[in-house]
């Protein structure tokens, strides 16, 4: 038995994110008719751009003197290769030359200094 047109395969085509995150916009923006419109906008403004980066707009509002960014006078409007842009820049990759600590966590030896602080308590 077939699929109906444009309905994938249940067996790794489906990208279950996609569709968590098509389904989220649906449920946040309460119909189909305001998500498209949303979706259609060729800038976002602060309060959108913080929402689709999950951080806070005050966070953003911070540091926009050093993210990408639109201005039309005093209107600051983010495209989504700015989001894009703004996600890479705060990107945390390993390091290939450290060495794992545990807990998913690694040091780079040439960080390791010994404290010039006495880690024993002089008090009895």
């Amino acid at each position: 038995m077939g699929h109906p047109a444009g309905t994938p395969a249940v067996g790794g085509t489906l990208n279950l994110q996609g569709l968590t995150a098509v389904l989220r916009l649906i449920a946040d923006s309460g119909d189909v008719d305001a998500l498209l419109r949303q979706l259609d906008t060729l800038h976002v403004d602060y309060t959108e751009a913080a929402r689709r980066l999950n951080i806070p707009e005050k966070w953003l509002r911070g540091r926009i003197g050093s993210l990408p960014h639109r201005k039309m006078g005093k209107f600051v409007g983010f495209t989504d290769d700015d989001l894009r842009a703004i996600s890479e820049m705060y990107a945390v990759r390993p390091d290939l030359d450290a060495i794992p600590i545990g807990n998913g966590q690694s040091e780079r030896v040439t960080n390791l200094t010994p404290s010039r602080r006495s880690r024993v308590s002089s008090h009895a």
